[in-house]
């Protein structure tokens, strides 16, 4: 008997499993369609939550870079 991973829970299942007896994850055809679809999306939403903290950090650090330049220039006079 091999064991597969739940993709849902991840637990440990029988790959002979049609549904999952820890989360209730049905292995039909369709619901792994619909399962893939939901994974997609999410991957999505993530890579977009990415490019947005990247565009806020790369202004956080230009607005302390331009903060030490400035310390320096009125330290410097």
């Amino acid at each position: 008997m091999a064991l597969t991973r739940c993709p849902e829970c991840r637990k440990k299942i029988s790959e002979s499993a049609k549904i999952c007896p820890n989360c209730g994850f049905s292995f039909k055809q369709e619901n792994l369609e619909i399962y893939k679809q939901k994974l997609e999306e999410r991957h999505l939403q993530n890579t977009e939550i990415n490019r947005k903290s990247t565009k806020l950090h790369l202004i956080w650090f230009c607005i302390f870079a331009l903060f030490l330049i400035i310390a320096s220039v009125i330290t410097q006079s």
